[in-house]
């Protein structure tokens, strides 16, 4: 909307992109600092069908699915490139609607893909190469897998019920169910 509609803000007005990742880039060129959460990568009600009854092929206008492997391929400073719009760059968030989603889903649909998305966030852009070499969405992905096995895995102890990221047996032999090769 602050692009599109030539809206005045005060210089340090949070601006959250949340259309498209593409929008970051052109956001933070116009001098504003921004909150990501591009629907492309982090809306977390996406795929589960239209929330309008009578819409018979079921697709929604954010399908597919975000995957956590979706959320975390997503490098908040991608394309932008001077390090004054890159500063402007203030943080990430997950987004949840609620057409399709309350108390009985809340955990499965949130976790363990917002803690993707906090790495992602936390990291800002650049991975270490103790977290895998600095490509996110090869390397990047297959390092944070056991981080984010551990996260769920105390979450279920403390009550959370989160998703399984893969079968039980895979996530306790790692590399025994590479799907690759």
């Amino acid at each position: 909307m602050v692009l599109a509609n030539n809206v005045t803000l005060a210089n340090n007005t949070l601006v959250i992109v949340w259309i498209s990742s593409d929008d970051a880039v052109n956001v933070t060129a116009a001098g504003f600092p921004i909150v990501q959460a591009p629907s492309d990568y982090f809306y977390l009600d996406c795929g589960a069908g239209a929330w309008v009854g009578d819409f018979p092929s079921g697709n929604s206008w954010c399908d597919p699915f975000k995957s956590w492997q979706r959320a975390y391929s997503y490098d908040p400073l991608a394309n932008i490139t001077d390090a004054k719009s890159q500063a402007l760059v203030k943080g990430g968030q997950s987004l949840l609607w609620t057409e399709q989603s309350g108390p009985q889903n809340l955990d499965s649909i949130v976790w363990p893909r917002a803690a993707a998305a906090a790495e992602v966030f936390w990291l800002g852009g650049t991975l270490p190469t103790s977290v895998g070499g600095g490509n996110r969405s090869t390397d990047g992905i297959e390092s944070a897998l056991p981080r984010l096995h551990d996260v769920s895995f105390r979450m279920r102890q403390r009550g959370i019920n989160t998703i399984n990221l893969q079968p039980l047996y895979c996530a306790l032999r790692p590399g025994v169910c590479d799907l690759t090769a």
